[in-house]
């Protein structure tokens, strides 16, 4: 059984700002954020994983440096994954996400995912998108059958693989939320078929 534990990276930067932070722009995680990851890696210690993967960004690389560090494992390495790239948000990367709002495509982007067609924005649609992360994880699955996996990812990465693996609808899923800063989720499959929901968006060791 592989086992996938998923820690959103650390609050950015740009998420404080409110901007669009996707697959092509990246901002440095604040101070708290790195002291938050190592929490993470705190509650994790102990936990054997057979390998670590983080999305190419530099704040998921950043956050799961981190938390290796709180885990005692700071010479571990960690194998990037295109794959795990956030939600291309092609020419709105880095904006402000307000500056947008009048945008036609703005209310279908986060109410009607199923329907959401990137013209204006020039970057991914969701389907795309959870295509790519499915096959991303697929393939980690296919190396590590029957062990836990560490991957360090996005808020939309993270939300979309659980949730679609699990059988929701796009346009549920944008409406339930997405997870939250440095919070871990778990997921279990046997055959990539069939999956089961261990833990949900946990941020209990940050308190």
């Amino acid at each position: 059984m592989t086992e996938f534990y998923l820690i959103r990276h650390g609050k950015t930067v740009f998420n404080q700002e409110g901007r669009f932070q996707g697959g092509k722009k990246d901002s440095a995680l604040l101070k708290q954020s790195i002291e938050d990851a190592k929490k993470a890696g705190e509650y994790l210690k102990g936990t054997h994983f057979e390998a670590f993967f983080s999305s190419p960004m530099g704040r998921s690389k950043q956050t799961g440096k981190a938390v290796l560090e709180g885990m005692g494992l700071g010479d571990v390495s960690i194998g990037t994954i295109e794959g795990l790239r956030e939600f291309d948000f092609g020419n709105w990367d880095g904006d402000l996400v307000s500056e947008h709002e009048k945008s036609s495509e703005f209310e279908t982007f986060f109410k009607d995912p199923e329907n959401f067609v990137p013209i204006e924005m020039q970057g991914e649609d969701y389907h795309q998108f959870v295509g790519r992360i499915q096959h991303a994880a697929e393939k980690i699955h296919l190396e590590h059958p029957n062990g836990k996996v560490l991957i360090f990812a996005h808020a939309l990465v993270n939300t979309f693989l659980v949730k679609t693996l699990l059988g929701e609808n796009l346009n549920k899923i944008r409406a339930e939320g997405l997870v939250d800063n440095t919070s871990l989720c778990i997921l279990k499959t046997n055959d990539f078929a069939y999956f089961k929901l261990k833990m949900w968006n946990n941020t209990d060791y940050l308190k």
